[in-house]
């Protein structure tokens, strides 16, 4: 799949109620104990039961693999099934894929297998969340982006409104990323404000320059699965009822089942 021509965000027919599948969230912190997600696996379930309440059936593990938390991804897998399991067990419908918010400190850290562990997407078409800095999009983030292209891997941008000057020279900085085949995904308490003014400001500037997908950003009980939440936000702030549904509902499934190509260019590269 084509940054560019995502097709589950192109104009569509909008369903009839009760058509769409169960969402699926890209960015959602659930295993505990391992980064400032749950902090025990109570927690973690707790969060599994919200998320299935919001209209959820998959979400991807993304803890911070990162220097200050998770540098070391040889044993999420483990981490992962110890979720799975206690989900079986109570009973909770929820499926949960391993991957990571990646951490730009740690590209060149990691070996080819590791990122393979933590990507998402078939063959040919395979992505990482890269965590966008608070501190804003600068030449150490843009390098580590491009090393994971060159890599094989294209980029899904976690939370760019919440980096500091996102919206300078015309979004250029970002606007260079998605340039070069990354995607970028929202977190729905920064279009409900949960996150700030500015936040929030960015949020739906950046919606309105480029193809996005809206996760949760779940982190706990003091950050909760939100999907809904971000998708009324999305509609009471003008967007469209068809392009805030695909951001939510259509974009993330379309991302976890047909992936995300890299350019023309970067793959001849």
């Amino acid at each position: 799949m084509d940054a560019h021509t995502l097709p589950a965000l192109r104009p569509a027919p909008f369903p009839r109620r009760g058509t769409r599948p169960g969402r699926a969230e890209i960015h959602f912190h659930i295993l505990p104990g391992v980064d400032d997600g749950p902090r025990d696996l109570d927690e973690s379930i707790h969060l599994a039961c919200l998320a299935c309440l919001d209209g959820t059936v998959t979400v991807v593990a993304t803890p911070h693999v990162r220097g200050d938390f998770v540098a070391d991804v040889a044993d999420l897998p483990d981490r992962v099934r110890e979720v799975r399991e206690a989900l079986t067990e109570e009973g909770i419908e929820l499926q949960v894929l391993l991957g990571a918010e990646l951490g730009h400190d740690m590209v060149g850290l990691l070996d080819g297998a590791e990122l393979e562990l933590l990507a998402q997407g078939p063959p040919g078409a395979r992505w990482l969340l890269l965590e966008t800095p608070f501190t804003g999009i600068d030449w150490e983030f843009t390098a580590a982006a491009r090393e994971l292209r060159e890599h094989g891997f294209s980029c899904v941008l976690a939370h760019p409104e919440r980096a500091v000057g996102v919206l300078d020279d015309g979004c250029a900085a970002f606007a260079a990323e998605i340039a070069e085949g990354s995607v970028a995904q929202i977190n729905a308490g920064s279009l409900d404000g949960r996150h700030g003014i500015d936040a929030r400001r960015a949020g739906f500037a950046l919606i309105e320059r480029s193809p996005c997908v809206i996760s949760s950003d779940a982190h706990g009980r003091r950050r909760v699965p939100s999907l809904s939440a971000g998708l009324r936000s999305a509609i009471a702030q003008g967007v469209r009822h068809d392009v805030a549904h695909r951001m939510v509902d259509d974009g993330p499934r379309a991302l976890l089942r047909d992936g995300l190509k890299l350019p023309r260019a970067a793959r001849a590269a």
